[in-house]
Formats: structure tokens, sequence, C-alpha cells
């Protein structure tokens, strides 16, 4: 037979064939420090208090909504700019942000739902959170929250663990020390003292 036309059977097929030395393609962690955040102030609450566990929406009392053809009632005037303290929601995962004017809450907010509200985009890996899910607005005593229709809804779990679901439509207010959730993603509310 000539030696082009010889078949070479691949290697470990014949037991008595001397196997090649394979290259190590083991993957080996390397180790990393990730990086620690101060928090933006002081707060007023429970500092890096954790969040509980979400409600069973079963748990909440059972809330009449609107129907379809109607649109949510959100305020037409938004409430006067606060001069003492902003408020900050603070989620589990490191989510944060101020509540300084009115906001619009949701996966990709569209702001032409709430006119004068400034977008902020939720990242919610369960994907319980809608598109344009809430709307808050800070208040004296803490956020005005009014749920824009969502799928998953807005419950409110008080400081003393009373859990109540909010009516589509309906401005809540939802106080510091409450944990919100918006359909399985929570967020706690805490107070931020502003710079004097």
């Amino acid at each position: 037979m000539a030696e082009p036309d010889f078949i070479v059977p691949p290697p470990g097929l014949v037991p008595q064939a001397p196997q090649p030395h394979a290259p190590d393609r083991t993957v080996r962690a390397v180790p990393r420090t990730l990086p620690t955040f101060a928090p933006a102030g002081p707060l007023i609450g429970a500092p890096g208090a954790p969040l509980p566990k979400p409600p069973s929406r079963d748990a909440a009392p059972a809330v009449a909504t609107p129907s379809p053809t109607e649109s949510p009632a959100v305020p037409s005037t938004p409430a006067a700019p606060v001069t003492g303290p902003a408020w900050r929601l603070v989620a589990a995962s490191g989510f944060e942000v101020v509540i300084d004017g009115p906001v619009v809450l949701g996966r990709d907010p569209q702001p032409a739902a709430t006119p004068g509200a400034r977008p902020v985009a939720v990242d919610d890996p369960a994907r319980t959170v809608s598109k344009t899910h809430a709307y808050a607005e800070p208040i004296a005593e803490g956020l005005r929250v009014t749920d824009l229709r969502s799928t998953n809804g807005v419950r409110v779990e008080g400081p003393d663990g009373a859990v109540r679901e909010l009516a589509q439509g309906e401005p809540t207010l939802v106080a510091v020390g409450s944990a919100l959730y918006l359909g399985e993603f929570g967020l706690r509310v805490d107070g931020l003292a502003r710079p004097v």
C-alpha cells in the first residue's frame, strides 16, 4: 500500500498506540476583590437593613381595579419641590436611586406616560417589573407612589409589617422605612439628609 493511501486511526482508538501529551486546559479562577461603596450621605431610618423577602401576593387584600379603558390617575401638577430631606430607593442588588423630583420607574420607562417625570430604568432580572411600572414623587411625609397599570402590581410593606397592594392609578403615601415592591423587585425607602 502506498504511503499517501494509508489511514491513520484517531488517537485513543488503538490501545497500544502511544498517546500524545495533551496540554493542560484547566481554567482557574483569578481571585479578585470587588469594590465597596460608601453611602451617598447619612441615612434617616434603617441604614444597611436587608430588604425583607417579598410578601406573597395572596397576603395582600384584594383591591378593585379600574376598567381597562380608564387611564391611571397621575397627578396633573407635580408636587412642590422638597427643600428638606430627599428620599432614596435602595434594592438588595445594589440598585439605588435618589428621588428629588417626580420619576417614572420601570424596565424601560416611557416619560410620555408622565410628562415632566424623570425616567429611571430598573434592572429586574426576573422581569416582574413592567416597562412603565410606577410613578413616584417626593413629598414631606415620604413618597407618593402611583401604579401605572403595571402587570404585576405595586405592593407596600410598612415598617409595622402590614402589606397592602396599591390600586392602579391611585396615588398612595409610602413612608420612610417601608419596602416598595414593583412586581417582585423590592426597594427600601430611606431618607437622605441633604447637605446644608
